[in-house]
């Protein structure tokens, strides 16, 4: 009689398991909604990319969107192969958080010897905030094209 009940428990918790497995792998993705939740929404989407100063700096455009309060911070990163090397950059902003959509032009300054040019990057995006109750991150990573 024991072994057919932890049998039982057994084919009920392998079934659990594989209904919240394929619930995490078929659920739909989506911004963050900050760690217990606490009405904190961020998103931010890395849209294009556009050469400054034959180079020096690229011009990332990012649609942001976010009801944290006061504002929010934006680090973006290109890096891009270049000749034999590559070229890297950081940049950052503050962003009004109105929890609509915003597009958001973040300037990106090569560092280093190489400069930016035409063609492929790898462009990074993170937004940072903080409500009353919680903070939270979300992030967006995109191979773009940078052009002039």
């Amino acid at each position: 009689m024991r072994t057919r009940f932890r049998v039982k428990l057994a084919v009920a918790a392998l079934a659990a398991i594989l209904a919240g497995a394929s619930f995490a792998l078929f659920a739909p993705s989506g911004p963050a909604i900050a760690f217990s939740s606490g009405g904190l929404f961020l998103d931010v989407q890395v849209e294009s990319a556009t050469l400054v100063s034959r180079g020096a700096a690229v011009d990332v455009t990012l649609e942001v969107t976010c009801n944290a309060t006061g504002s929010a911070f934006v680090d973006v990163s290109v890096t891009q192969k270049s000749g034999s090397g590559v070229a890297q950059g950081f940049g950052s902003t503050r962003v009004g958080c109105t929890g609509s959509g915003e597009q958001v032009v973040v300037r990106v300054q090569a560092s280093g010897a190489k400069a930016f040019k035409q063609g492929t990057a790898v462009v990074s995006a993170e937004i940072f905030g903080c409500n009353n109750v919680t903070c939270g991150s979300e992030t967006d990573s995109e191979v773009i094209q940078i052009q002039k």
